[in-house]
């Protein structure tokens, strides 16, 4: 009898520890408050703030294919892109801080040697935008390349400098009625201690158009270059172009970071018209004469329509002749780019 009642007892003590573990495990913590994200409307469309800062920020890119066509018709290679951007801003005693990064992640496909995947920092900057000016420091286009609006519109093949990736300290003065001027220190290819390029700029743009100059200096081959640029748009017409006079200075053997083209030996001229036929096409033509005393001069001509389809997608065909002492050669590329 004494062992039974111990078996019963001990049952019942096993049954209300187990219950006693069972409450204890469906017991929760209290949630947490969660922080949505809001939107930023300060500094345009699609930033929000990052939850817990008074910083805004926008993420945004492209993913792009090119199919490009080699000179003469001879084959073609492809280049695929993804490009994410990151745009971060927030206000300070100093004026709006800013900072900003674009990564384009490519892969090349081909004959031959073409094949290759690698990524470029187009973009890395940091930003102190006051009342009166700009103070930037970081990677990014050189202001030779960007501070009168690079060169064609609507052309792969830009004809007018390039980009030039490299690193700058510059100041953007915005006076006013359209006038803005650049000065700035830019990092030489070469990277020769302690020499950079120095370059400056003027730009004047009202409803009409814009019209600028700006030159540079290469310090590391004492070599210089300068352009001046016209722009202009026609009110209410979808009608818009522009012309470029290059010059760079020249020594036989001397590299020379402000050359447009190994076809400019010290001129070059480049003119280019763009017609808005309608909110989803556009039209474009370009020509550009170069100084090649080897070839007695030498023409680009191009051509390119843009189609837009639908929004955020880019389909655009473009073709190009280059003549060089009598000979011609053509090639092109197709671009299908959607844009976020």
């Amino acid at each position: 009898m004494k062992i039974k009642s111990l078996l019963i007892g001990s049952a019942a003590l096993m049954t209300v520890s187990t219950g006693s573990y069972a409450a204890d495990a469906v017991v929760m913590a209290e949630p947490e408050p969660v922080e949505y994200v809001r939107v930023c409307d300060v500094y345009g469309a699609g930033f929000f703030y990052i939850p817990g800062t008074e910083t805004c920020l926008k993420i945004g890119g492209y993913v792009r294919d090119e199919i490009r066509i080699n000179g003469g018709f001879t084959g073609y290679w492809n280049r695929a892109r993804f490009t994410p951007t990151f745009d971060a801003r927030s206000e300070t005693e100093w004026g709006t801080l800013r900072g900003y990064a674009e990564v384009e992640i490519n892969a090349d496909t081909g004959p031959g040697s073409v094949n290759a995947q690698y990524f470029n920092i187009a973009h890395a900057f940091i930003e102190l935008q006051g009342a009166s000016g700009t103070f930037r420091i970081g990677r990014t286009h050189s202001p030779y390349s960007r501070f009168l609006g690079y060169g064609t519109t609507g052309f792969t093949y830009d004809g007018a400098y390039g980009f030039n990736n490299t690193s700058e300290v510059s100041y953007t003065f915005n006076g006013g009625n359209g006038f803005s001027a650049i000065i700035a220190l830019v990092e030489n290819p070469a990277r020769a201690a302690w020499q950079t390029n120095v370059e400056g700029g003027i730009n004047f743009a009202q409803g009409w158009g814009s019209i600028g100059a700006i030159i540079g200096y290469d310090a590391v081959n004492s070599q210089w270059g300068g352009k001046a640029v016209a722009r202009f748009k026609a009110a209410n017409s979808g009608f818009s172009g522009g012309l470029h006079v290059f010059y760079s200075s020249f020594t036989a053997g001397v590299p020379n970071t402000y050359r447009v083209s190994a076809f400019q030996q010290n001129w070059s001229i480049l003119g280019h018209v763009s017609v808005q036929a309608s909110p989803k096409v556009n039209f474009n033509v370009s020509a550009q004469w170069f100084d090649s005393p080897a070839t007695a001069g030498a023409w680009q001509f191009g051509a390119s329509v843009g189609w837009t389809p639908v929004t955020n997608l880019l389909i655009r065909p473009e073709i190009r002749y280059t003549t060089a002492g009598g000979a011609g050669v053509w090639d092109g590329v197709v671009r299908f780019q959607r844009s976020f």
